[in-house]
């Protein structure tokens, strides 16, 4: 049996939940920790670490002396570039469809624990999405989240709910990492993509950050011959000083606390 989350989650999800349901709009002033102390019969601690934690995830601003306020979201770098499959299948005027496949909450470990940058045995939440454009499965979407960032996330229905915007609902992403690879299909994109086993699958895992902290870890494997992955940039989107090399581009896993930081 799951333990019950801790009080100060479930201030967060509380507050979270309301923010994304409109009750308080970016600007709007929160109600003040006496306010939520009485309301939800918590100690003031409890509710203090939750707008502490609220706020290291971007989600308020807290001024000194005068209380906590909802941020403004931050389309551009909540979006950075980031695009749900259902987006884009609806940009193509065709018709998106999904089937959850599984979902839960496990202990994690090895290789998932060190992306996530979490010790081995943390319990996390996951789910297991299959999307179809126009009947034909076209992408496997497998995506891990931390618990005390979207301790909500398995409440959502997935087949009416993108997992996407509910995850960008919460907080604007700080830092975003993509690898992509072409790889010999697993048992379950075999199973699930119609790939055969001699057959490339496109691979991309995607690691987000809020604040120093990683918080989601996705895995989107797609049939090599219905899908590519291309990335146009403009040289003035990356001004330089004089005198300055250009950054490197760092392959294989960045570091937990940033992207390619050494």
């Amino acid at each position: 049996m799951m333990k019950p989350a801790p009080l100060y989650e479930r201030v967060k999800q509380h507050l979270t939940e309301a923010i994304s349901a409109g009750r308080y709009v970016p600007g709007q002033r929160l109600p003040s920790e006496n306010d939520l102390v009485k309301r939800l019969s918590i100690s003031r601690m409890t509710v203090n670490r939750a707008l502490r934690e609220l706020s290291r995830d971007g989600v308020i601003r807290r001024v000194k002396g005068v209380g906590s306020f909802v941020n403004e979201p931050n389309h551009h770098a909540s979006l950075m570039e980031i695009r749900d499959i259902r987006h884009t299948i609806a940009e193509r005027g065709t018709e998106h469809s999904c089937r959850l496949l599984e979902a839960g909450a496990r202990a994690v470990s090895g290789e998932t624990a060190d992306a996530l940058c979490v010790p081995e045995g943390t319990e996390i939440l996951y789910a297991v999405i299959l999307h179809f454009e126009n009947g034909a499965p076209l992408q496997l979407e497998r995506r891990f989240i931390r618990k005390d960032f979207a301790p909500g996330f398995l409440e959502i229905d997935f087949e009416e709910v993108s997992a996407f915007d509910y995850l960008q609902s919460i907080a604007p992403v700080s830092e975003l990492e993509h690898i992509v690879e072409a790889a010999r299909p697993d048992s379950l994109e075999i199973t699930t993509l119609g790939i055969e086993p001699d057959a490339p699958a496109i691979r991309v895992r995607r690691r987000t950050w809020v604040g120093e902290t990683v918080v989601t870890l996705g895995f989107f494997s797609h049939p090599g011959d219905r899908y590519r992955v291309s990335v146009r940039i403009k040289p003035a989107d990356f001004p330089h000083r004089r005198g300055e090399r250009d950054a490197p581009i760092v392959a294989g896993p960045a570091g937990c606390g940033s992207i390619g930081r050494r």
